[in-house]
């Protein structure tokens, strides 16, 4: 029997884990899909994400992917982001802390390019 993978994406459950995984001292690279409340995180999304997943290795101890509506990052007195909110999912990259890049919409090939561009070596 295959080992279990864990879950690719999780859901932002609080500030403090929020600051947590965009501080400095987080050596992975984060990619957080910031949507709409309304519109939920990009579901299409999940199987690219499995692919990521299977295909780099090491995956757990590189990449967090998470998700977060537009409303927490108000609720958190965050704003990284300059940016108003649109129906548009965001795909926002951060690594040791620092806002690296971002997609604009659910662009498959611009996100998978950018995971790779700022993979961290294994740590």
């Amino acid at each position: 029997m295959p080992p279990k993978q864990q879950q690719v994406v999780s859901v932002i459950k609080d500030e403090e884990q929020f600051l947590n995984l965009i501080s400095s001292e987080n050596k992975k690279l984060v990619l957080l899909d910031v949507h709409p409340d309304w519109c939920g995180p990009c579901e299409m999304m999940n199987p690219t994400y499995k692919t990521l997943q299977t295909s780099i290795d090491d995956f757990e101890k590189r990449v967090d992917i998470y998700t977060l509506g537009y409303s927490k990052i108000v609720t958190y007195k965050h704003d990284k982001f300059n940016r108003e909110p649109t129906s548009k999912p965001r795909f926002v990259f951060y690594q040791e802390g620092r806002l690296v890049d971002e997609v604009q919409g659910a662009d498959i090939p611009a996100i998978i390019e950018r995971v790779y561009k700022y993979l961290p070596m294994v740590y």
